[in-house]
């Protein structure tokens, strides 16, 4: 199959990240043979792969290799990757194909020895384009640029969790938030706050305070901040399960 994605900088990490579960990861794998076979490709098993700029080919004994992000992609998705595989692939097959990847692909930003990791907005258990359009009513006014949404890896430290970023980068404002947020028994109104949290970081920047100390949550900040209505079970909750969150991570939860 013809190398269509090398303009995506594909990465080479072992970054922890959530994945589909096994029973929905089958129900992709016979999507996925049965789209290929119908274009006269013969395959019997799946095999996934990661670090490829060939999102999908047939190899020895029938075996069809794809990249991990078709884990979570739809069947119509999976059609459009037959047929570009199939070598019959019209120009607004070609489209699709190629907007999916953008939407999935998980892009890196290396600045010399600093290396950031930036997953799709939608996560497996939460989209953060859906959160930050309930937050963003909070806002007095539209901000401008919009900030570009992600998840980073998930992220531990032995005593503490960093919940979010925001960061300017040369192509405008990037929020991130920790991956480890992304799954199904964290509420709703958490990741809004982390993700609030870095909004107001947005429009309420760092100032300078006396003797040169740096005040990174300043009284405007924390004004703003307050307009999240659920923020003090927000935060109650996330001091509360730091710890449960931090022992799974590890695998040591009970």
């Amino acid at each position: 199959m013809t190398e269509v994605s090398e303009q995506l900088g594909l990465f080479s990490t072992e970054d922890h990240f959530p994945l589909p579960d096994p029973s929905r990861i089958r129900e992709v794998e016979q999507l996925a043979l049965k789209a290929v076979k119908a274009q006269g490709l013969k395959v019997k098993t799946v095999k996934w792969k990661k670090n490829r700029l060939v999102m999908a080919s047939v190899g020895k004994n029938g075996v069809l290799n794809i990249h991990q992000i078709y884990q979570r992609a739809a069947e119509s998705d999976l059609l459009d990757l037959a047929t570009v595989m199939s070598g019959s692939a019209k120009p607004k097959d070609m489209e699709r194909f190629q907007k999916y990847i953008e939407r999935n692909m998980p892009k890196e930003i290396v600045n010399g020895k600093s290396r950031l990791v930036i997953n799709p907005a939608r996560g497996l258990f939460h989209n953060l384009e859906d959160t930050f359009a309930r937050v963003f009513p909070l806002l007095d006014n539209p901000i401008d640029p919009l900030p570009k949404l992600g998840w980073s890896p998930a992220r531990a430290g032995r005593y503490g969790i960093t919940w979010g970023t925001h960061r300017e980068m040369p192509e405008g404002p990037l929020i991130l938030v920790n991956a480890i947020l992304d799954a199904p028994d964290i509420p709703n109104f958490v990741v809004e706050h982390i993700l609030w949290h870095e909004i107001c970081h947005q429009v309420a920047p760092p100032e300078q305070g006396s003797g040169n100390k740096r005040i990174i949550h300043n009284r405007v900040f924390k004004e703003l901040e307050r307009r999240y209505p659920r923020l003090e079970i927000a935060e109650r909750w996330e001091k509360e399960n730091v710890g449960r969150l931090i022992r799974r991570h590890r695998g040591l939860e009970d």
